[in-house]
């Protein structure tokens, strides 16, 4: 299906670009301080699964139109800010509203991040993902290069499909290292004053990011 040069060119690129500083590697990071490596793993399916749908929008042909129309994209822009300065700020007042004593509770009564449901991890990660049109617009424009016309080369949907479906992997396996490594950190015990400021970065990164999109240039016919 793909050739080995393919592969050899195709996989440190998706791996370089997957393993970025974003919204969703900021969520994973979160995820595995506050909740856990299982939780955040768990959380990952929503982003996962919101990639493999504009996966199948870009073999469609329907993510064509969201890199040509202005208006598809400004609309998806907006609803991707919104979704992203929310979360910021609900991320900001979680973390204003938490005790300000050092020696008191964060959360919970035994000094602990109070758990939250791996199903709302995961539509949060689906929900950032999802709301966000550049993330689909990468899709659009990243795979293509890599999709081979030569004589004898897969029909160029089925290797969109692979080369997807293999971005999607790097993808797994580089949200799990941002993941592992907000778990190596929750590991050394921070005070709940160092969470509360790590909640206040936090928030102020999802914010930043969905100041970036907002300013984001759309693209052009």
């Amino acid at each position: 299906m793909l050739s080995s040069a393919q592969l050899a060119v195709f996989v440190p690129a998706a791996l370089a670009v997957a393993a970025s500083p974003g919204a969703n590697n900021l969520l994973a990071f979160r995820n595995g301080l506050r909740q856990g490596l299982r939780p955040a793993a768990v959380a990952l399916t929503g982003r996962l699964a919101a990639f493999a749908l504009m996966l199948a929008v870009v073999v469609t042909g329907l993510g064509a139109l969201l890199h040509t129309s202005r208006t598809a994209f400004e609309v998806l822009r907006f609803l991707g800010t919104a979704v992203l300065v929310g979360m910021g700020a609900w991320v900001l007042w979680s973390a204003r509203a938490a005790p300000a004593s050092e020696k008191g509770p964060p959360e919970r009564e035994d000094g602990r991040p109070r758990r939250v449901a791996g199903w709302r991890l995961a539509a949060q990660e689906f929900v950032t993902a999802a709301a966000n049109p550049k993330a689909l617009l990468l899709f659009t424009a990243f795979l293509p290069p890599f999709v081979s016309s030569q004589d004898g080369a897969a029909a160029a949907g089925a290797q969109l499909a692979v080369l997807g479906a293999l971005y999607i992997v790097c993808e797994a396996a580089t949200a799990s290292g941002w993941a592992a490594a907000g778990h190596l950190l929750a590991g050394r015990e921070p005070r709940p004053a160092t969470l509360r400021r790590l909640d206040q970065a936090s928030g102020c990164a999802l914010i930043a990011f969905g100041g970036g999109l907002a300013l984001a240039d759309p693209p052009r016919r």
